[in-house]
C-alpha cells in the first residue's frame, strides 16, 4: 500500500506508521506491517497476501486512514476429461484461506452446446474438502456435443470470507441464458460459478427417431382428435400436430404452481403451511376448488407472463373457466423444460416433490411404462363429458433427460383415452439407454 502523510498541505515529518488489517468477519484490528514515511511524506508497505476478504488502514501517531476492502478470490482449477461415449468427467478444485473448510454443498453443473446462449442443469453432485484447503466437487455428465461448454456452480459455506459481495448469490436450480459476452468469461454471474470447455462422445438423443416414429404412427391410428410433442434430450422438438389447439383441462395446473411460487419469491416470502394447503392438494390429487384458489391468489396476467415467459405460441385464457385455457402440445412441452428456468431456485425442490408424488389415481398413462426406471415429473388432465384426456412430462434418467406432452379430444372412454397415452409413452421409451 502506498500513501502520502500530510499535515494541512504540507508533508508530515517523517514518521512510524503501520499497516492494520481486520480479516473477515472484521471483528478487530492487528498491525501486519510496520515501515517509516520519508521526509516528503510518501510511504510504501507491504504484507503478506491475506488468505480471505480482510479490511486494511494505516495508522500514524494515532490518526487512521480511510478503510480500504481487499477482495481475495478463491484459486479454482477445472478439468474435465472423457470416460467414453455419454460420460464426461468433471471436476471444480477450489483452494481458500486456512480455517475456511465448508460442510458437503450442492455443486451444480451446466451445459451447453458451442455456440449456443442455453445452459441445462445436467448434473448435481456434493463438494467435500480434501487437504491443503481445498473444497473439491466432481460429476459425471453426457456431453451435448462433441466440444461443449461448461458451467459449475457451488456456493461453499466460507463464500462470504471469499471474493466479491456479487459471488454470493444462488446458483441457478435449472437451466439458464448466457450473453453471448460472458459465454467464454471464467466468472460471468453471479455465485461462485466458473466456466470451461470440454470434448467428448455424446449418446444419441433420445427418445431415438424410430421411438418417435412408433408414437407417431401409433397415435394417427387412434380415435378422436390426437396430438404429441416432444422435446428430446438434445432439444430438438418432434411429433404429431404439435401446434394443434386444445383446451388444457387439469394441465394448466403446473403453469398457476409455477405462477404462484414465482410470486412467493417476488415478496420475498418463504412457503407456508396456507400455501402447502392450496398448492398440494392442487397437485397431488388435482383438486379443483384448489386450483380455482390459487388462480384468484395469482391473476390470470401472472399465468399468462408465465406463458409468455416460457415462449408459447399457443396459449390463450380460458373463457368462462380455467379448464378451457387453450394450449398445445409444443407449447407444453417446451414449459416443461423450462421449469427449472422458471421456478424460483428455492421453490423448484418443492414442485418437483409435487409433480413425482401424485396420488394414483392421478398417476396413469406415462408414468407406470417409464418407471421405475425413470423418474417422471408430471400432469395429467381430463374433460371426460368431452373424451378429453392430455398429460405432460419431464422425464430423467441419469444425463438424459427429454419432455413429452400428449393430447387427445374425443376419445369413446378414459380407459382408452389413458391407454392412447401410455401406447406414445411406451413406444417414446423401447431403446431406453
Amino acid at each position: 500500500m502506498t500513501g502520502r502523510l500530510a499535515e494541512g498541505a504540507a508533508p508530515a515529518a517523517p514518521a512510524a506508521i503501520a499497516l492494520e488489517a481486520s480479516p473477515y468477519p472484521y471483528a478487530a484490528w492487528r498491525a501486519v506491517a510496520h515501515a517509516t514515511s520519508s521526509p516528503d511524506g510518501s510511504f510504501a508497505i507491504a504484507a503478506p497476501a491475506p488468505e480471505s476478504n480482510e479490511h486494511v488502514r494505516v495508522t500514524a501517531a494515532g490518526a487512521a486512514s480511510d478503510t480500504l476492502s481487499v477482495t481475495v478470490d478463491p484459486r479454482a482449477a477445472l478439468h474435465s476429461s472423457s470416460l467414453g461415449p455419454g460420460r464426461v468427467r468433471l471436476s471444480l478444485r477450489l483452494a481458500h484461506g486456512k480455517g475456511l473448510a465448508s460442510p458437503p454443498v450442492t455443486a451444480r453443473w451446466y451445459l451447453a452446446v458451442r455456440g449456443s446462449d442455453t445452459f441445462h442443469l445436467a448434473a448435481t453432485s456434493r463438494t467435500h474438502e480434501l487437504p491443503g484447503s481445498v473444497t473439491y466437487a466432481a460429476a459425471i455428465v453426457d456431453p451435448p456435443a462433441r466440444r461443449f461448454l461448461w458451467r459449475v456452480c457451488v456456493n461453499p459455506r466460507w463464500e462470504a470470507a471469499m471474493g466479491p459481495p456479487s459471488a454470493h448469490g444462488a446458483c441457478p436450480a435449472g437451466g439458464f441464458h448466457l450473453p453471448h459476452a460472458h459465454r467464454a468469461s471464467p466468472r460471468a454471474r453471479a455465485a461462485f460459478e466458473f466456466a470451461a470447455q470440454g470434448r467428448g462422445t455424446p449418446l444419441p438423443p433420445f427418445p431415438t427417431a424410430a421411438g418417435i416414429a412408433a408414437a407417431r404412427s401409433f397415435l394417427a391410428a387412434r380415435a378422436g382428435r390426437t396430438s404429441f410433442a416432444v422435446l428430446d434430450s438434445a432439444g430438438r422438438l418432434s411429433g404429431l400436430n404439435t401446434r394443434e389447439h386444445f383446451q388444457t383441462a387439469s394441465v394448466v395446473k403446473v403453469m398457476f404452481l409455477t405462477a404462484y411460487l414465482q410470486r412467493l419469491d417476488a415478496l420475498h416470502r418463504t412457503l407456508g403451511a396456507a400455501d402447502r394447503s392450496l398448492l398440494y392438494p392442487m397437485i397431488h390429487e388435482s383438486n379443483n376448488d384448489s386450483a380455482s384458489a390459487v388462480l384468484g391468489v395469482v391473476g390470470g396476467a401472472a399465468v399468462a407472463r408465465v406463458a409468455r415467459e416460457a415462449g408459447m405460441q399457443d396459449y390463450a385464457p380460458g373463457v368462462g373457466w380455467w379448464a378451457f385455457t387453450q394450449t398445445s402440445a409444443a407449447d407444453q412441452a417446451r414449459f416443461f423444460a423450462q421449469l427449472g428456468r422458471l421456478i424460483p431456485a428455492r421453490f423448484y425442490g418443492y414442485a418437483r416433490y409435487l409433480m413425482s408424488t401424485i396420488e394414483p389415481e392421478q398417476s396413469w398413462g406415462i408414468p407406470p411404462v417409464a418407471r421405475p426406471r425413470w423418474q417422471v415429473y408430471f400432469k395429467t388432465g381430463a374433460l371426460p363429458s368431452e373424451g378429453l384426456y392430455h398429460e405432460v412430462a419431464l422425464l430423467e434418467r441419469g444425463a438424459q433427460h427429454f419432455t413429452v406432452a400428449v393430447f387427445t379430444d374425443g376419445d369413446p372412454s378414459k380407459a382408452y383415452g389413458e391407454e392412447t397415452i401410455a401406447g406414445v409413452g411406451a413406444r417414446l421409451l423401447v431403446g431406453s439407454p
